[in-house]
């Protein structure tokens, strides 16, 4: 059986109006237009994450702190 889990959220009749105008000129409903929207950005926030984790990686490489390793000798050594 899959379990479904509910969120409510409170917002003002005019907020609530823009959200089903956008919804319906879409042509989706309220919910898909809002789950959309909030995996959209949980996507832009892991893009971000992922980019300042790259950069905190160089960062080190360039300061001498982290290791880096030839591709070519790597796969030598494990094939």
């Amino acid at each position: 059986m899959k379990h479904e889990a509910r969120l409510t959220v409170d917002m003002s009749s005019e907020e609530h109006m823009c959200l089903k105008m956008a919804s319906a000129k879409l042509g989706v409903s309220m919910r898909d237009f809002i789950l959309a929207a909030v995996f959209e950005k949980m996507e832009e926030i892991e893009d971000e994450w992922l980019a300042q984790k790259a950069q905190d990686i160089l960062e080190k490489i360039e300061a001498g702190k982290e290791k880096v390793h030839d591709f070519d000798k790597v796969k030598k050594r494990v094939m």
